[in-house]
């Protein structure tokens, strides 16, 4: 893969791209991926009050115990929380295996040629794809009033269950500096692996019509931020489409 020491951006309005550098060289995606991962635990089973073990064997910022679905969720999409992630996965008909493929098969469907997933976390740097492909991803994530309404979340309180008390934890958003600069982002999703990158996944109004701004590889938050800043501030105009 190349080094991540440029950004790659790319807004799309109505499948037209306002602007872009590189959009269709393909490069890990880190939590990215985690967009595509509530996309297939939302379809595969609407109760979102059923309770799972976490499987916390890629670490999580939760203790170990039972979860409401709903809970893990906004774990994964607020904290991008790896264990919430791949306890989903597990929890899938078929489990993990089956999970990743109909991942995959996704992807396809939603015409991401340039993409791959090899895990629901972003851990793997086998998670691959373009700013193109995952501008159509965004696009589609942002018609899940669920993933709308939790990504965008500065924070959320889990409830946690000790020996002897239940108490709140707290999770802050991984995108916080975004969401308060920005009052106009629909759904929202930070990466970062050492392969990757630091990554973001944006959807935004703008004038009344949603652009997806995906930036991959910034060599840290600040230069991240900077490529987002720039692309809101100076490339979301309307053109007729």
């Amino acid at each position: 893969f190349p080094s991540h020491d440029t950004c790659f951006p790319v807004t799309i309005l109505h499948q037209t791209v306002q602007y872009n550098v590189n959009a269709d060289q393909q490069r890990p995606v880190a939590s990215i991926t985690k967009l595509m991962t509530a996309m297939i635990a939302l379809d595969s089973d609407w109760n979102l009050d059923r309770r799972v073990m976490l499987d916390n064997r890629v670490g999580s910022f939760l203790p170990r115990q039972t979860y409401t679905r709903r809970e893990l969720l906004m774990a994964m999409l607020v904290k991008s929380d790896n264990g919430a992630a791949e306890t989903l996965a597990q929890d899938y008909p078929g489990g993990r295996e089956a999970f990743i493929a109909a991942m995959n098969t996704r992807a396809r469907s939603l015409g991401m040629w340039q993409t791959n997933y090899d895990d629901a976390s972003g851990l793997s740097r086998l998670n691959v794809s373009t700013a193109r492909d995952l501008a159509i991803l965004v696009s589609h994530a942002d018609r899940y009033e669920f993933i709308r309404d939790v990504s965008v979340r500065t924070q959320i309180s889990v409830e946690t269950t000790g020996k002897k008390r239940t108490r709140q934890v707290n999770l802050d958003n991984t995108n916080t500096v975004a969401l308060n600069k920005f009052k106009n982002i629909l759904v929202s999703k930070t990466g970062y692996t050492t392969p990757a990158g630091f990554c973001m996944a944006l959807m935004v109004e703008e004038s009344g019509r949603r652009y997806a701004v995906i930036v991959l590889g910034a060599v840290d938050k600040i230069k991240r931020m900077a490529t987002v800043s720039d692309a809101i501030s100076n490339h979301l105009y309307p053109t007729a489409v």
